[in-house]
């Protein structure tokens, strides 16, 4: 008996916002991006400063590459295409149909992901230039374990050879016991994997970043375990920018 199998097509995805502005977080800081800020998230960070599950719009994948191709003549050209939220990879059904059509433009892709999604990353990596992952220490989440995740997308993400970095939002409450658990995680995968140390932005229950000691010690405990290492903040915060 032959089993038949249906291609399922989400017809339409939820967008919160579109929008040009500077790349504000990770290693390709200033750089001119059009977000695709997409709705929903499967965390819940505690330092989340980002209103994933507020208004919408459902748009087809005609009527977001239209909206692409609209922003990119009116802004000009763009040095990535960065699809964030949220968790863009909730809509990763959504997203096998729509990235051909961008990349048939000439973009390149940039995925903001908490890296908690192989299997969703494994479906949409054909089309993905750049993938900007968090991992995320058990302070972050309320104490969920997301070790074995995150090891399996930083796996899948080496291995397809993509331009890849991790991202590491610290805050008050991170433990060196938990940075230092992230660090050998990615240590075990690739050592040469760049990794940034975001301090945390204060924002509605966030009073306040780590101290300045805390950052270098944490600093040099990476340090000790991967090669490319740095401590960036959020630079569109600074700036005062989308």
């Amino acid at each position: 008996m032959r089993l038949c199998y249906l291609k399922v097509v989400i017809p339409a995805a939820r967008i919160i916002e579109i929008f040009s502005s500077i790349q504000g977080e990770g290693v390709y800081v200033g750089q001119w991006h059009l977000f695709v800020r997409f709705w929903d998230c499967n965390l819940s960070c505690h330092y989340c400063d980002t209103d994933y599950r507020g208004a919408y719009q459902e748009l087809t994948r005609e009527e977001l590459l239209s909206r692409v191709e609209e922003k990119i003549g009116k802004e000009g050209p763009h040095q990535a295409v960065s699809l964030t939220g949220g968790e863009p990879l909730l809509w990763w059904k959504f997203l096998r149909e729509f990235l051909p059509t961008l990349k048939a433009l000439g973009q390149r892709v940039y995925l903001e992901t908490n890296g908690t999604l192989p299997d969703a990353l494994r479906e949409v990596m054909p089309w993905v230039d750049t993938i900007a992952m968090d991992v995320k220490p058990p302070s972050a989440t309320g104490g969920r374990p997301l070790w074995r995740s995150h090891e399996a997308f930083l796996r899948l993400g080496v291995e397809a050879k993509r331009d890849l970095f991790v991202k590491i939002v610290v805050t008050p409450e991170t433990s060196t016991g938990e940075l230092e658990g992230s660090f050998k995680l990615i240590a075990g995968v690739d050592s040469e994997i760049p990794v940034v140390l975001q301090p945390v932005t204060p924002c509605g229950a966030v009073s306040g970043a780590p101290e300045e000691f805390r950052m270098d010690e944490w600093r040099r405990l990476a340090g000790t375990l991967l090669r490319n290492v740095e401590v960036i903040p959020q630079v569109h915060r600074l700036l005062g920018v989308p």
